[in-house]
């Protein structure tokens, strides 16, 4: 049985997120999910004076090893915009682990003209210590991953208006950058062989939509979370590798009951022309470390059904099922893997509904992943 410590997509920026980020084409939330949690809402208003947060996190798994977060937020006071506009957040993010990988990231988002117009910039120096199993899912590396480590120099721009005569959609360019050293080490495949790297530059330019209509940030009991992203890497931007990358995701929530909730989670990925092995698509399905299966394409599917027994106390239950292949017209018949889980939640505070959680995740390769984790899921 593995244990793996997952902050879902609250703390992906102050840790692997944004490094990731320089070589991945999620970006419509990853950056900013943590601050998320900070914008307005029944339960987050808008504040009048500058508050601190400061919050130390545990980390474990199988791919960083085991080591610490540490998460430093500070919430800008009010300047001049209506009362239902989120408050500007500057955070800074540390992490390290017992196998030397360790990142150290900052952030800044602020919120313009009544929240009509939303600017998100973060730049951030790490190195990971991480395994690639191959695409497909399948072959050699599969069982035999070889080791590689990135570091990187990264960095990410967005800006995103309102649309004229809505509420709940956002539109707008972004920008993504990273640079650094890959170092491949083949040792566990043969020892004799010498470890082999290279310099590399990615640089991309996209485009962002997003639609949420969420009645909380923390713990969703209604509404829809949508984004799609399209993003162009290439010679003209200074990368060194030319490719496109789309992802997509859309997240629903359903009140059953008072105290049941059912959500759904849909996640697609997929890429064109000469992708980095580092930057092809996972599903994300839960209990696998994220390069187990990964290539041009990627589905997941996730249904969840979270149930408050008592005052601060809930349980949960879950699915989650994906697909990879080298073709996305292809993508339901490629490789898939799967999970079935559950856990406990207890609310951390008595008047926000952010939650810490024990998940216990049952995989198709007959694993079983214990998840401490923050917040939900999706």
């Amino acid at each position: 049985m593995g244990i793996l410590i997952h902050m879902t997509r609250y703390s992906i920026l102050l840790t692997v997120g944004l490094l990731s980020l320089a070589f991945r084409a999620n970006a419509i939330d990853e950056p900013d999910a943590f601050v998320d949690s900070t914008e307005s809402s029944q339960l987050a208003p808008n504040i009048d004076k500058g508050n601190w947060v400061v919050a130390p996190i545990p980390i474990s798994n199988p791919t960083l090893g085991t080591g610490l977060q540490l998460a430093v937020l500070y919430l800008h006071p009010a300047r001049g915009n209506s009362d239902d506009s989120p408050n500007a957040t500057t955070g800074l993010g540390l992490m390290y682990t017992d196998t030397d990988s360790w990142f150290a990231g900052l952030f800044h988002k602020t919120y313009l003209y009544d929240d009509s117009l939303r600017l998100m910039a973060a730049a951030g120096k790490g190195s990971l210590q991480l395994k690639y199993f191959g695409s497909g899912g399948g072959g050699l590396l599969a069982s035999n991953p070889v080791g590689y480590s990135l570091d990187a120099d990264v960095g990410f721009a967005r800006a995103q208006w309102r649309l004229p005569g809505t509420e709940h959609w956002f539109l707008g360019p972004a920008y993504v950058y990273g640079q650094g050293d890959v170092t491949l080490d083949f040792s566990s495949l043969v020892p004799t062989l010498p470890a082999v790297g290279k310099n590399i530059l990615i640089s991309g330019l996209g485009l962002t939509l997003t639609y949420d209509s969420r009645d909380n940030n923390y713990y969703p009991t209604r509404g829809a979370d949508f984004g799609i992203s399209s993003f162009y890497y290439g010679d003209d931007l200074g990368s060194d590798f030319s490719f496109s990358k789309t992802t997509a995701y859309l997240s629903n929530y359903f009140p059953v009951s008072p105290k049941l909730v059912v959500a759904s989670n849909a996640y697609y990925e997929t890429g064109a022309g000469d992708i980095p092995f580092f930057m092809l698509a996972s599903p994300g399905v839960r209990g696998y470390d994220r390069g187990r299966y990964m290539d041009d394409g990627a589905l997941k599917l996730s249904i969840e059904s979270r149930y408050q027994f008592r005052a601060r106390w809930s349980v949960v239950g879950f699915y989650d099922y994906g697909w990879v292949s080298d073709k996305a017209d292809r993508i339901l018949s490629g490789e898939t893997a799967f999970s079935i889980g559950g856990g406990i939640r207890w609310q951390t505070t008595p008047d926000k509904p952010l939650n810490l959680g024990l998940d216990v995740a049952y995989t198709g390769d007959s694993d079983a992943v214990v998840f401490i984790q923050i917040g939900e899921r999706f």
